[in-house]
């Protein structure tokens, strides 16, 4: 089984939660997500994959963990696990020296349209949930 992490990446503009997405070449609109390197953590990955992918410093809010599993390339198993995550004060770009993919800053309804699949829109919605209830 391959194993990925990321985060719900999130901030603030006029009080209104808005989400970071990632819409690679081919389309498929999610969250900033990768494969975990030897010795890291999840928490860690996630937060190293979310800067590579939008050169955002984000710090993890704790409570809130989610997952996704899904068939990939040669009936290859992946499980991705999602923390969310916030920031203050930094614009998403893309990253020298990393994939370029376009980066959308969206408020709940157009992030949940804009994502590809329903397991990232279950994810969402659940983290939009808790970050209301906090």
């Amino acid at each position: 089984m391959q194993i990925s992490c990321g985060t719900v990446l999130h901030t603030k503009i006029n009080d209104v939660i808005h989400y970071v997405l990632i819409r690679a070449d081919d389309g498929y609109c999610g969250f900033p997500k990768g494969h975990m390197e030897s010795g890291e953590s999840e928490r860690e990955t996630a937060l190293r994959e979310t800067w590579e992918e939008t050169s955002i410093r984000a710090e993890i809010i704790d409570g809130f963990c989610d997952k996704e599993e899904y068939l990939i390339k040669n009936e290859t198993r992946k499980r991705v696990i999602y923390f969310i995550a916030t920031y203050f004060r930094q614009t998403p770009m893309h990253n020298p020296g990393f994939e370029q993919r376009e980066l959308l800053v969206l408020p709940y309804e157009k992030a949940h349209k804009a994502l590809t699949f329903k397991s990232a829109k279950d994810i969402l919605t659940r983290a939009n949930d808790f970050l209301n209830n906090i």
